[in-house]
């Protein structure tokens, strides 16, 4: 089995210190097995989400966004920490899911102008959570120390990134089968959070 895996790009800036950040994650997840697809949102840009405006949600790179986080098993969400959050665009990335991330796994990572990143890491996984998916209980943050140009060289961080590429591989598609098991049982008590969704809910 390979599982799909979504790396998104959290920040409207393409390339950079998230792009190498992504691009060993990448690596990292391919040689674990799973079947990656990057989402730039400096490439990929998304309008900011609109809950009055109901055309919103057709236009193609709406569409195409959910599609590709429907279509994937696990994630790797890689943003940069402003003011101890995560970016207003992976938060609006967010704005825009769902059912989506119901039942998946991600991995988190940052990449601070300083900082531990512990705030906006967290800030991500809070966001998965609530969206009934489940995040990985470690994650990796770089520091501009970390880095020699755009390039990530801090070892000890690369090593993070390289586990969390692996461990997403690894788990996602156990939390998504197990998940889409218990939510096919029906919705009963006895599915868990699982069956809150039955029935497409």
């Amino acid at each position: 089995m390979h599982p799909k895996i979504l790396i998104v790009q959290g920040t409207t800036a393409h390339g950079g210190r998230l792009g190498s950040m992504a691009a060993i994650a990448r690596e990292a997840a391919e040689e674990a097995g799973g079947r990656v697809d990057t989402w730039d949102l400096g490439l990929r840009a998304l309008p900011v989400m609109s809950l009055v405006d109901p055309r919103q949600r057709r236009l193609p790179e709406v569409v195409a966004m959910r599609e590709a986080a429907a279509a994937a098993d696990g994630f790797i969400l890689i943003t940069p920490e402003y003011h101890g959050n995560m970016s207003g665009a992976l938060k609006n990335w967010f704005d825009f899911l769902w059912l989506e991330l119901a039942g998946k796994f991600a991995g988190i990572m940052a990449v601070t102008g300083g900082g531990s990143g512990d705030m906006s890491i967290m800030s991500v996984k809070n966001s998965f959570n609530w969206c009934h998916g489940f995040t990985l209980p470690f994650h990796a943050s770089a520091r501009p120390e970390d880095f020699v140009g755009d390039l990530l060289a801090n070892e000890r961080v690369i090593e993070r990134v390289w586990r969390i590429g692996h461990d997403v591989v690894r788990y996602a598609p156990l939390i998504r089968s197990t998940f889409d098991a218990a939510r096919d049982a029906g919705p009963g008590r006895s599915s868990g959070v699982a069956g809150v969704h039955a029935g497409g809910g």
